[in-house]
Order: C-alpha cells, then sequence, then structure tokens
C-alpha cells in the first residue's frame, strides 16, 4: 500500500513538473515568436527598440517579481504544511511586492534614456517600462500562492494565457499592418497582465490544502535565510542584468546604425536561449544539493559536480560551433537580420552562456547552503564588470561581447572563492 502511494506521489510531482516546465518554455518561445514577428513587420530600428525592451523588462520586472514569487511559494506552502492560515504568506506576499515596485520604477526611470532615442522620447520609454514593471508584479503576485498551494494547473494557465495574448496580439497588429513602435512594446508590456485579470478570482476560491492532504506528501519548509526576499531579488536582479543588458547598450548607443544594433540584439537573444533553462537546472539540482549538504556529504555534492562539469565541457563545445555556424543563418531566416556580427563576437557571447551555465551549478551550491548574499554578491560584481566594459569600452559591439564574457567569468571565479569558505554554522540546512 505505501508503495502504492509513494508511486503515485512521485507520478503527481513529475506530471506537476512536466506541467509547469511546459508553460514556462511555451511563454519564453511565444516572446521569441513576437520579436520575430516585429522584426519581419518593423524597420530594424524599430524591432532593435522591442527587443532591447524585452531585454530590459525581463531584467527589471522577471528579475524582481519573481523573487517575491520563490518567498510565497515557501510561506504558502509551509503554512499548508502546518495547517496554518495562509491569509498572512499572501499579505507579507504583497508588501514585499509593493516594496520591490517601488525599486522596480526607480529602475525604469533610470532604464528610459537607454530606450529614450529608439521611442521618441525618454518618457514614453519610462512610461513603457513603468507599465511592464507593474504588470509583471501582478503576474507574479497570483503566482507564488498558487505554487505553495500546490495549484499547478491554475499556475500554469497564467503562463499559458501570457503567452497566447502575446502571440494573438501580434497576428492582429499585423492583419492590422500596425508599424508604430510603442505599440508592439505595449504587447510585451501589458501581456502579464491578463492572467491576474482573468484568474484572480478562480484563484481566491481555491482552498489551501489542508494539513492532512500536505502531511502525505510534503513536509514543513525552513524559515527563509537571513535577508529573505530582498537578497533573493538582488540575485535575480542582477543576474538577469548580466544576460540581458549587453544588447541594450549597443542598441543605446548605436541609434545612428539601426541595423547593426539589430544585428547584435538577434544574435544576442538567440545565444541566451539557455540561460532560460539556468531556473530549471536550478530547481532539479536543488532538492538534492539540500538534502546530501543536510546529512554532511560534501563529497557526493562535490562528485555531482564534476560530473556536470564534464558533461557541460562537451555541450559547451557543441554550443560553440552552433553559435559559428547555425546562429547566423537563423538569425537571417528568422529575424531577418541583415548585418551579423563577426565569428569571434558569437563565440565570446556562446562562450558566455557555457561559463553562466557553470556558475549556476556552483550558485546551486551556495543556495542549498543557504548562502543568497554570497550569491547575490557575485552576480552584483558581474553586473558591475557589464555596465564598465559594455556602456564605457569601444567600438560598442566588441566591447558588449567582451563585457558580458567577463562578467560570467567574474560571477563564476567570486562564487568559486565563496564555496572554499565554510558556511555560517547559522545558515545551515
Amino acid at each position: 500500500m505505501t508503495s502504492r502511494a509513494d508511486s503515485g506521489s512521485r507520478v503527481r510531482r513529475t506530471g506537476a513538473a512536466a506541467q509547469v516546465a511546459g508553460s514556462q518554455i511555451g511563454l519564453a518561445l511565444s516572446n521569441y515568436l513576437v520579436l520575430a514577428i516585429a522584426a519581419r513587420h518593423l524597420d530594424t530600428a524599430g524591432f532593435a527598440a522591442v527587443s532591447s525592451y524585452y531585454l530590459l523588462i525581463n531584467t527589471v520586472g522577471r528579475g524582481l517579481f519573481a523573487a517575491v514569487e520563490l518567498e510565497a511559494t515557501r510561506a504558502v506552502a509551509d503554512a499548508v504544511a502546518r495547517s496554518h492560515d495562509t491569509a498572512p504568506a499572501v499579505r507579507a506576499a504583497r508588501r514585499d511586492t509593493l516594496r520591490l515596485l517601488v525599486v522596480a520604477l526607480v529602475l525604469a526611470a533610470a532604464a528610459g534614456p537607454l530606450l529614450g532615442h529608439a521611442l521618441g522620447g525618454t518618457g514614453v520609454a519610462i512610461g513603457l517600462l513603468a507599465a511592464g514593471a507593474v504588470t509583471m508584479a501582478a503576474s507574479y503576485l497570483l503566482r507564488g500562492p498558487l505554487a505553495g498551494r500546490r495549484r499547478y494547473g491554475l499556475y500554469a494557465a497564467t503562463f499559458w494565457i501570457e503567452a497566447a495574448v502575446g502571440l494573438a496580439a501580434a497576428a492582429a497588429f499585423v492583419v492590422a499592418d500596425v508599424q508604430g513602435t510603442g505599440a508592439w512594446i505595449a504587447i510585451l508590456a501589458l501581456a502579464p497582465l491578463v492572467s491576474p485579470l482573468v484568474l484572480s478570482r478562480p484563484a481566491s476560491r481555491v482552498p489551501a490544502t489542508t494539513g492532512a492532504e500536505a502531511s502525505a506528501d510534503a513536509t514543513a519548509v525552513p524559515p527563509p535565510a537571513r535577508g529573505g526576499v530582498f537578497w533573493s531579488a538582488a540575485l535575480l536582479l542582477a543576474g538577469q542584468g548580466v544576460w540581458n543588458l549587453a544588447a541594450v547598450f549597443v542598441t543605446s548607443r548605436l541609434t545612428d546604425a539601426p541595423a547593426v544594433a539589430a544585428g547584435f540584439v538577434t544574435v544576442a537573444v538567440i545565444l541566451r536561449a539557455p540561460v532560460l533553462l539556468f531556473p530549471a537546472v536550478q530547481a532539479i539540482l536543488l532538492p538534492s544539493f539540500t538534502a546530501m549538504l543536510g546529512d554532511g556529504d560534501r563529497s557526493g555534492v562535490r562528485t555531482i559536480v564534476r560530473r556536470l562539469g564534464a558533461a557541460l565541457a562537451v555541450g559547451g563545445v557543441v554550443w560553440l560551433v552552433l553559435a559559428v555556424f547555425v546562429v547566423p543563418w537563423a538569425a537571417r531566416l528568422l529575424f531577418a537580420a541583415t548585418v551579423i556580427p563577426p565569428a569571434w563576437v558569437l563565440v565570446v557571447l556562446a562562450l558566455s552562456t557555457v561559463v553562466g551555465a557553470a556558475a549556476q551549478i556552483g550558485q546551486t551550491r551556495l543556495v542549498a547552503e543557504r548562502r543568497p548574499a554570497a550569491v547575490a554578491g557575485a552576480w552584483i560584481a558581474g553586473l558591475v564588470v557589464l555596465v564598465v566594459v559594455a556602456f564605457l569600452a569601444s567600438p560598442p559591439v566588441p566591447a558588449a561581447a567582451v563585457g558580458q564574457l567577463a562578467a560570467a567569468v567574474a560571477v563564476l571565479a567570486l562564487l568559486a572563492v565563496a564555496a572554499r569558505r565554510p558556511p555560517d554554522p547559522g545558515a545551515a540546512p
């Protein structure tokens, strides 16, 4: 009987994981399709602006509010497992969201000048970035409690709705021959708001899992590491910045050469694709690392890290080959790019994602040790390196590529140094 129950629990977990991962991949693909459609419908300057907005709003919006989702998931799941009321956890998520929204609006104001020339005014750019921050805040605030209550159908639906709305709007714009860059950016800015509008009432009617149900397949979640959601927000924001801002800097600096900027943005967007899998890698590795470190099995963690490193070395070589021989073809075919950066720039961008994947493995180990401050510090330092090199060095395209690689290397090195230091006993799992 126990075996059947365990088997059923494993099947449910596998199905939920596939459902959630599939919806997130679906949203990522839909965003890429919207960009591809925009590339074929707008001029090069317009496409560069839309793509840069996509990268900026992923940095400011998803970078900050994904941290609220993670903490709300943890807190709600803990309340459910203990048969406690989930309302305090939801209220805390709302307070964290409002605080981080203020940060997001400040960052939107600071980032507005990067898109001001492309959008016909800094005020327009700031307004669109602020709108995107608000809609993403709403969507992530909805998702956290749903995940904490294990309502994965509704959780996945939030991603599918956003994906469908974006594609439907892009198709309608093509039919109506909408040429305004601001209108196309509005697709990315407003699509996240539809899920909260559609699902907020069904989500509020969903009861929390009872204590009896929770005890069958869940354990109480430990309290957050010191710094809580804000260290997570700093980590995610800086990490998103490392992978997204290089192309934005190129667009801002090459307003007089939109075809060159659009070409770089195109290959940068394609070559950042593995970054979309980084959260899934952490989600898969984190439970195993946490359990091993909790049992004091550090040698087991080191063994897994070495094996993953060997696999990454092989996969990295393949990715570099694809960067040189396949990415230019894909950029021309899918995004109508007319100017492709030199092959060495593609190699540098591809290599940065390989180094970033290695950093993600090290990051997961430190997160398992509940040392978010060390991880956040590494990514913040990497972001500083990127900004200094990509925004100040010349010429813009090589500077952006080298800046992104230098940032990834800096993050990996700092995480390696942190991993050699013994964790604080008070933060151990």
